[in-house]
């Protein structure tokens, strides 16, 4: 079958795991990938990980500090259809391999540019490690509280990396569906800084509606800051030692999860009648009461129970990342492949990141040996002569999906959120929701959709009504993308499902944006945010070394309470977000599909899947894989060059995870004795006392404020950043690196008024990006149908018998 990227040769400078995913994602769905290295980048090869997502992948040696390697640079560009870099600003001009130089003799040509900090200002040149930037934003306030200790809490899961991989794959499709359309290509840009806003659906406008009205909005101390996760999503210790989470915030699964319990009988209490909305004084009791109920059976008894068709509750135990390989859903839908490597045998590594139905992806091979392709691919550019004569091109539009339509069906925040991702790239996204709104819109007073709903126009159907679902079909009759995330069956109920639109409309590409998928034994069951996070190993791993007792060591109820309180936090709710980004992903790639081949296709993305992706690091098995790195269980990071420190009136956080950083960091502290001890001078000594050189390196960090460090540190280009010990908000709202990016954009909402928001997470060259806010609920209902031929008495008739609604400004 066609795919894809048919035909797409893809030149790849990037080093590490974002730029490494992105190109692995474009191999698996049919590019030919070039990996371009540096004589001296086997340190990239040992990062966990990089085995998996080099696969499929042609590795080249190029000295491109050589005449000699920057001339074959260039005529392997002249080559390719899209190039991708990571390096910091200023680099690749110096080496001659900028989009200036590249793209000068080649218009076609598609230059993505992954920087960790953006282009400009005085983080430009900082190092952009995962966890350097999730530090530096605040995102690792996000799990404060997990443990007992103040202060940011160090993230195992690299959402830095998962938000910048899957930016560059939306943004280098757009550009090349652009391509398809007006014969030129054009510059895709993005930051990880940039890309770990997606995370922040709520803080960055809570904070500013607090500043704004704070009537409405009373000032809350837990701004920026990660919440405790709800009495629904509790985790607990089953009779056999094990644990199993618990994702069941709305109230109809909540329901359906305390009759499977046997206390259904507590909504007779008048302290417990409302659940699962309490008052704060009786969560503790109703929480003791679940775990104390939880312990009475084994985890298989209750996973029997709450995995069976009849049930409705969602439930999933903790696994690491290499058991959710053998997870029945996973092996179902194929998100797990065989790949052989001649290094280490058979390898069980991540299946494609969507399914596509006309266009499927697949593993493309194993990871090449450093140059194994090298003679073959440079025997090419024999072919490169002169520059090809131009062509004729079309103008480019205004915004790069201008003319596009997306029906946006999803609910709560991976769906819209995803399709508001699209939003930003230009397309025009009709947010349909349910007469009374999205469960989303509870809470806050609604104010998170202005991230999840942003750049939509919002319309209210009923569509177990037939003139909802007439009003439905002639959406669809027009539209090129719809998204939904209904569970199988409930699409045909409503009319929408995949047969009955596309009869209407052949040329629509259809995404479904589930937890589990739409066919296999778990797709029938409901799936939300940490579900995910317990099935794909995030969960466990943020919990850190140790901290689970063994399941053969009885604990007391009390125990049981204090792990599940951690554990709570440990499995933080942003398996959404990151759905979210790969729901984008599966849009664009349908959206570029259908340009090139002319058919329109099914397409379905996972929530299991996608959070499978953002553990890439770590959900891979061959024999003799090391084990996953973990934090230490207080939450300061993996070893002690690559942690948190206390330092004066607040935190840094260090990254030096190579020799040379490490010779830079002891001579620029001060400390060269430090090289000098036999306990630090390698490598493996370091390794095996680590709590020695914590111990030294602490007292090192006391001494100085976190700024005075950060300068010192980042001016010997050694990673050292203050850790924003308040949350994404205040680092947003306040950084000036952060304006002189341009990372920020004024929009105004109906009610809400003016505000800033996050700007788009990709930008171009020669389009513009769109930044709009979220709709009131059902806002522009009345103008939609408008355009559809309706008339205003029949409108008004339709929202008295309950057909439409929206609510007044």
């Amino acid at each position: 079958m066609a795919q894809v990227f048919d035909g797409i040769t893809v030149l790849d400078f990037t080093r590490g795991m974002p730029g490494g995913i992105a190109t692995m994602v474009m191999s698996d769905f049919g590019a030919e990938v070039i990996k371009v290295e540096a004589p001296s980048d086997e340190k990239f090869r040992r990062s966990s990980g990089a085995i998996q997502w080099n696969r499929g992948k042609k590795s080249v040696i190029l000295d491109l500090k050589t005449p000699q390697g920057r001339e074959k640079a260039h005529k392997l560009a002249r080559l390719s259809d899209v190039v991708i870099e990571s390096f910091r600003p200023g680099v690749t001009r110096r080496l001659g391999i900028d989009y200036a130089t590249l793209g000068a003799n080649h218009p076609e040509l598609v230059y993505a540019s992954l920087t960790g900090f953006g282009a400009e200002g005085p983080y430009a040149n900082y190092k952009g490690y995962d966890a350097v930037v999730a530090a530096k934003t605040g995102r690792m306030m996000m799990f404060a509280g997990q443990n007992t200790r103040e202060g940011p809490n160090y993230v195992v899961v690299q959402g830095v990396c998962h938000s910048a991989a899957t930016a560059l794959i939306r943004g280098i499709t757009t550009a090349l569906y652009l391509r398809e359309k007006t014969g030129r290509g054009q510059m895709v840009e993005t930051s990880m800084l940039k890309t770990i806003t997606t995370y922040d659906h709520i803080s960055w406008i809570h904070g500013q509606m607090i500043a704004k009205d704070p009537e409405t909005h009373p000032p809350d101390p837990r701004v920026g800051i990660g919440r405790p996760n709800p009495t629904g999503y509790l985790p607990a210790r089953t009779r056999d030692g094990r644990w199993i989470q618990l994702g069941n915030i709305v109230e109809r699964l909540f329901r359906s999860m305390m009759h499977s319990l046997e206390l259904d009988f507590l909504y007779d209490d008048p302290r417990y009648k409302t659940a699962p909305f309490l008052a704060e004084e009786h969560v503790a009791s109703l929480e003791r009461m679940m775990l104390e109920k939880i312990q009475e059976k084994t985890l298989d008894d209750w996973m029997g129970l709450f995995a069976g068709e009849a049930s409705d509750v969602a439930a999933e135990p903790y696994m690491t990342s290499e058991a959710a390989l053998d997870h029945p859903q996973i092996l179902h839908n194929g998100h797990v492949c065989t790949v052989h490597h001649s290094g280490v045998g058979e390898m069980r590594q991540l299946g494609p990141m969507v399914i596509m139905s006309e266009t499927p992806g697949s593993a493309k091979g194993p990871a090449p040996e450093p140059g194994q392709h090298t003679d073959e691919v440079l025997a090419r550019l024999e072919m490169v002569t002169k520059p090809a004569a131009k062509g004729t091109y079309s103008p480019m539009p205004k915004t790069a999906l201008e003319g596009i339509t997306l029906l946006d069906l999803g609910t709560v925040i991976n769906g819209p959120l995803g399709c508001a991702l699209v939003a930003e790239l230009g397309a025009r996204v009709i947010r349909i929701e349910a007469l009374d709104g999205d469960w989303g819109r509870q809470g806050l007073q609604g104010i998170s959709v202005q991230r999840t709903m942003a750049g939509s126009e919002g319309v209210c159907l009923n569509l177990k009504t037939s003139e909802g679902q007439e009003i439905m079909h002639k959406l669809a009759a027009k539209a090129d993308l719809l998204l939904h995330s209904m569970r199988p069956g409930a699409p045909e109920r409503t009319g929408i499902g995949y047969e009955q639109l596309t009869k209407i409309n052949p040329n629509l590409i259809y995404l479904y944006a589930g937890g589990y998928g739409s066919t296999g034994p778990y797709s029938h069951r409901p799936s939300m945010a940490p579900i995910a996070g317990a099935v794909s190993g995030g969960g466990v791993a943020q919990m850190g070394r140790d901290s689970f007792p063994p399941p053969e060591q009885p604990m007391t109820i009390d125990e049981i309470i204090a792990v599940s309180t951690q554990l709570k936090r440990a499995n933080d709710g942003t398996a959404d977000h990151t759905t979210a980004m790969v729901n984008s992903v599966g849009l664009v790639l349908g959206l570029y599909a259908r340009e090139r081949t002319g058919k329109a296709q099914y397409v379905e993305s996972t929530m299991i899947a996608a959070n499978a992706y953002a553990n890439a690091d770590d959900f891979y098995w061959h024999q003799g894989k090391d084990s996953r790195r973990l934090p230490d269980r207080d939450g300061y990071g993996l070893d002690a060059l690559y942690r948190l420190y206390r330092a004066k009136g607040g935190w840094v956080f260090l990254a030096c995870p190579f020799e040379e950083e490490w010779q830079a960091l002891c001579r620029t502290i001060g400390r060269p004795d430090l090289l000098a001890d036999t306990r630090f001078s390698t490598r493996t000594a370091r390794e095996k006392h680590d709590d020695a050189l914590i111990e030294e390196l602490t007292g090192v960090f006391s001494a100085r404020e976190p700024l005075k460090w950060e300068k010192l540190l980042t001016d010997a280009d050694v990673a050292c950043v203050k850790a924003e010990d308040r949350g994404m908000y205040h680092f947003f709202n306040e950084d000036s690196h952060v304006r002189e990016n341009g990372f920020l954009q004024q929009v105004e909402a109906t009610r809400y008024g003016e505000f800033w928001r996050y700007t788009p997470v990709v930008g171009f060259s020669a389009t513009e990006g769109k930044a709009g806010p979220a709709p009131l609920r059902g806002e522009h209902t009345r103008p939609v149908l408008q355009e559809l031929g309706y008339t205003d008495d029949q409108i008004q008739d339709y929202k008295q018998r309950g057909i439409v609604d929206w609510e007044e400004a």
